[in-house]
């Protein structure tokens, strides 16, 4: 692959409409603790990607994230969401840090670890959105955070933040794949404006495809969410396939291999000191499998490890407790939960421990037909 200076200079360009994008922006990004990577036109995306974005949605890869074929129009054309957009101004965090997992196992996506993104980010693009509008140079703004219909990895491969991986993740030539991003849509109609560019890609390597445990990537470069252990444990809102349960291995919220195995990311700098380690990782997962709603919630303020959901989230300590061959003890409590979704997989779990006296025990008094047919799978092998 060829070497290139990431933080190179790429030339301003325009249509000679368009006033250059004022130096003002990028001092006032730095005093808010942001660094401005790029400025583009907020125009549709090219058909290309358009055509791309339509085709993923039609084969289901998306699994039950409709939200995205919703908001499918605004997410190819930042004017269908906000017709004042004028330029899209484009930011990148770096997140690189060791694993992390809970107490006794069950890792955790890095990113989650620590500090929700959306606060720590989104508050410095707010931030910087008041002070451009105070100085004058914008009268509307909006920052997003990754909870807009926004393609920010699309646009960031335009504004040279990095090219597109082969599992889909945006990487840079010196972060990898550990960078979060945040966009400004501002009402100014600025020249485009990139702080570097990036003419390398991942070439010959295809360890990111060889690493993922459920085969989630049907071709380089694209990603059926269906079968992402990332998707599964976090957006998935019901009972995990049961082709997938030992795939999850001791992932409990996220997955990072195919992250883990890229080259360009394995010398990024440890970024823990920003973004700090949640306390909830203090705990064990059988502790978390013993939590109350309320005080699910209360622990998990603040972090994305809330984005499951309090029964989703024990679902998933019940496949890692059952993966991991321990924690018998409080599966046989979690069978006997209020929730479904949470007796369905420790009946599964106490059977991967090979309990199945509790199981026997269930199955005279339970009523719901899902747990029913869990408990009846486990019996039978």
């Amino acid at each position: 692959m060829p070497e290139i200076d990431p933080e190179a200079p790429f030339p301003e360009i325009g249509d000679g409409t368009r006033p250059p994008l004022p130096d003002a922006v990028q001092a006032m990004a730095a005093e808010v603790g942001l660094e401005l990577r790029a400025g583009l036109p907020a125009e549709a995306l090219k058909p290309e990607t358009q055509r791309r974005l339509t085709e993923w949605l039609d084969r289901g890869y998306a699994g039950g994230m409709d939200y995205l074929d919703r908001a499918k129009e605004a997410l190819v054309d930042p004017k269908a969401w906000k017709p004042w957009a004028g330029t899209i101004l484009l930011f990148a965090l770096p997140y690189a840090r060791g694993s992390v997992s809970f107490r006794n196992g069950g890792r955790v996506a890095r990113y989650a670890a620590g500090r929700d993104y959306h606060n720590l980010l989104g508050k410095r693009l707010q931030r910087l959105g008041k002070r451009m509008r105070a100085g004058g140079l914008v009268t509307q703004f909006r920052a997003v955070t990754d909870a807009g219909p926004i393609l920010e990895r699309e646009w960031a491969v335009s504004g040279g933040l990095g090219f597109r991986g082969k599992n889909t993740l945006l990487i840079h030539p010196r972060l990898g794949p550990w960078q979060l991003l945040g966009e400004v849509l501002v009402d100014a109609r600025w020249q485009t404006w990139r702080a570097s560019a990036t003419s390398v890609d991942c070439g010959t390597c295809d360890a990111c495809l060889e690493i993922c445990p459920t085969g989630a990537f049907p071709q380089p470069y694209l990603l059926d969410a269906r079968r992402c252990l990332s998707y599964l444990s976090i957006e998935h809102r019901g009972s995990i396939p049961r082709e997938h349960r030992r795939a999850f291995g001791d992932w409990v919220f996220g997955c990072d291999l195919c992250l883990e195995v890229c080259p360009f990311g394995s010398k990024s700098e440890d970024q823990s000191q920003l973004w700090g380690q949640h306390a909830a990782l203090h705990l064990t997962l059988e502790e978390v499998l013993s939590l109350s709603k309320a005080d699910f919630r209360r622990l998990f303020r603040g972090s994305p490890m809330q984005r499951p959901g309090w029964a989703g989230f024990l679902r998933n300590a019940c496949i890692v407790l059952g993966n991991l061959q321990c924690g018998e003890g409080a599966l046989r409590k979690a069978l006997h939960h209020a929730e479904p979704l949470v007796r369905c997989h420790a009946a599964w779990a106490l059977a991967e421990l090979g309990s199945m006296t509790p199981l026997q025990s269930a199955r005279k008094t339970e009523s719901d037909p899902e747990v029913i047919r869990e408990i009846d799978l486990a019996l039978d092998r």
